[in-house]
């Protein structure tokens, strides 16, 4: 009987240090991905016309900020979109979101399924994949 405690107490205590482990990667850390580019057509040379789209992903304990931002070709910047969503992990390693789908009708969080995969975040797009820089 003293054996299988004493197993269920090192097991249990792996389990706790894996997860927290996993949480490490994220607990206050950002990330960032390039999701595309705009070019836009004007009558005069500007070389200011065209951005590019990132979306980036800021973990704290509970919560994920879910920012989408253009910079301008001359460095501005425009938020288009900044959400807060509590967050967990599944037992898949799969990081989820509990996003509302009416707020993120146009927002790359929608369908986009993000797991750990070798220390990195990793997301999943229409058959697509997306790394995560960490910032």
């Amino acid at each position: 009987m003293k054996k299988r405690i004493l197993f269920l107490i090192v097991i249990n205590s792996f389990i706790t240090l894996h997860a927290q482990s996993k949480n490490d990667l994220l607990i206050n850390k950002t990330f960032s991905i390039n999701i595309g580019s705009v070019c836009e057509e004007t009558p005069e040379p500007n070389p200011c016309a065209g951005f590019e789209i990132f979306f980036i992903l800021h973990f704290t304990k509970n919560n994920v900020s879910v920012l989408e931002k253009n910079i301008s070709s001359c460095d501005s910047e425009d938020i288009v979109s900044k959400l807060n969503y509590k967050w967990e992990f599944t037992k898949n390693s799969e990081i989820k979101i509990y996003s509302n789908s009416k707020e993120i009708q146009y927002n790359f969080l929608k369908d986009l399924v993000l797991k750990i995969e070798k220390k990195k975040i990793v997301g999943y797009k229409k058959n697509k994949r997306f790394e995560f820089e960490k910032l």
